[in-house]
């Protein structure tokens, strides 16, 4: 291994994140439990053109029915998102959460791949609740992502946003006791 992908295993390996390399690809996948649910999670990295980029899975797809729901959600999810953004396939309702990263010039730091994945981690675990919610209930998107989105009142809470250089206020990963080893996984 060589380039981005060697950086990105040396990553995984020191934060002692359990993956698997997908055979001939420069993909790899691992599993993350957040607070809300676990995820299928995939790092892939196109040496020619120097791009990192994370993705989380949703596990369950969006039904038919509820496809223009989950699309609103989305929308409404991704306006105003800094760092990466939320895809929904209308083929078969998927819905992941990507983060991406183009080091061509410079070079990629296990910094820039923990927040890259942090990023992304975060802020799936944060809408997760709310788009099960929306998938099995009946309340409107644009309600899920006020409550989503809307502080608590009363309270000096933090957009994880602006907090991101507090490296002492993030969320820590530790390891997912619940995982069956072959599978591996983090959870925050």
């Amino acid at each position: 291994m060589t380039g981005l992908f060697s950086i990105l295993i040396d990553y995984m390996e020191e934060e002692e994140w359990k993956y698997e390399i997908l055979e001939g690809e420069t993909i790899i996948r691992f599993h993350f439990k957040g607070s809300a649910g676990r995820l299928l999670c995939y790092g892939e990295v196109d040496e020619e053109k120097s791009w990192l980029i994370f993705y989380s899975y949703m596990p369950v797809n969006a039904t038919p029915e509820k496809m223009t729901e989950v699309a609103e959600f989305v929308t409404r999810a991704n306006r105003g998102m800094r760092i990466g953004n939320f895809e929904l396939d209308f083929d078969d309702g998927e819905v992941r959460y990507k983060t991406s990263i183009d080091v061509e010039g410079g070079d990629l730091t296990s910094k820039m791949i923990d927040n890259l994945l942090r990023a992304n981690l975060s802020t799936i675990n944060r809408y997760f609740a709310g788009l099960m919610e929306l998938i099995y209930g009946n309340q409107p998107p644009s309600e899920i992502i006020k409550r989503i989105e809307t502080p608590p009142s009363g309270s000096d809470a933090v957009d994880e946003e602006e907090s991101e250089d507090d490296d002492d206020e993030e969320m820590p990963f530790a390891p997912d006791e619940d995982e069956e080893e072959e599978e591996g996984g983090k959870r925050f």
